[in-house]
C-alpha cells in the first residue's frame, strides 16, 4: 500500500497499524463488559470497602463504569487516528502513537490494581501496545519511512 508520495508502507508499520486497531477495539469492548458485569464491579467493590453501604456500592460502581466510558473512550480516540494516519509516513503520528501508547501502558498499572477484572487483557493490550511501539522505531524501513 502506497503513501500520498507513493511510498510503499513497509511491513513493520502495517502491523503496527493493524495491532493499533486492535488495542481501539478492546478500548471499546471494556466499557461495555463493565456494563455487563457491573454486579460483578458492585460485589468487588464491597468485598474492597467493607465500610461501604448499599448506596456508596451503587455509586462507586456507576462512578467507575462512567469514568471507564470517558477514558477507554479518549484512548479509543488516540488509537484510531494515528492508525488512519500512520500509513501517511508523518513524523507526528509516530510520536503520537508512541505517546499515547506508552501512557496507556502506563495507565493500565492502575487498572490493574483497581480490578481484577480485566486482568488477562491488560497483559496481551500491553504487550501489543509494546510490540506495536517497537515496530516503529526499531526496524530499519520503518525509520527511514518516518525520516
Amino acid at each position: 500500500m502506497p503513501t500520498i508520495t507513493g511510498t510503499p508502507v513497509p511491513g513493520a508499520v502495517r502491523v503496527s497499524r493493524a495491532l493499533l486497531i486492535a488495542v481501539a477495539v478492546s478500548h471499546l469492548v471494556v466499557p461495555l463488559v463493565l456494563w455487563a458485569n457491573e454486579n460483578v464491579l458492585r460485589a468487588q467493590i464491597a468485598a474492597r470497602y467493607p465500610g461501604f453501604g448499599q448506596a456508596e456500592v451503587e455509586r462507586s460502581a456507576a462512578v467507575a463504569i462512567e469514568s471507564g466510558a470517558v477514558f477507554h473512550g479518549i484512548l479509543l480516540v488516540l488509537c484510531v487516528v494515528p492508525a488512519w494516519k500512520l500509513a501517511t509516513g508523518q513524523r507526528w503520528t509516530r510520536r503520537l502513537t508512541t505517546a499515547t501508547q506508552l501512557l496507556s501502558l502506563v495507565f493500565s498499572v492502575f487498572s490493574w490494581t483497581s480490578s481484577p477484572m480485566f486482568h488477562a487483557v491488560i497483559l496481551v493490550v500491553g504487550l501489543a501496545q509494546v510490540v506495536l511501539v517497537a515496530l516503529l522505531w526499531v526496524p530499519r524501513p520503518s525509520r527511514d519511512f518516518f525520516a
